[in-house]
């Protein structure tokens, strides 16, 4: 009884290493290509980054949008435009 019980937790173990180890290999095929040309054709402006330097500048226009965003949304608020939620 107890081997039986071991058996079908093995073959439990089996199965969703294989489906686990499918799903990982599908994700690594897709590669970052893929998220980049669903964006471009979503017609969403995708900045190209080169290295360090362009890294962090698209790091501190992110930052700058967030920072607007909050800004307009907070004089929204207090001029009665927007209900707070």
């Amino acid at each position: 009884m107890k081997a039986l019980g071991l058996l079908s937790l093995l073959l439990a173990l089996l199965i969703v290493a294989v489906l686990a180890r499918k799903q990982l290999s599908a994700m690594h095929t897709q590669g970052p290509g893929s998220a980049l040309s669903a964006a471009s054709a979503a017609g969403l402006d995708v900045p190209m980054v080169d290295g360090p330097e362009g890294a962090r500048r698209v790091q501190q226009r992110v930052q700058d949008d967030v920072s607007r965003m909050m800004q307009d949304r907070a004089s929204q608020v207090e001029q009665g435009a927007v209900e707070r939620p």
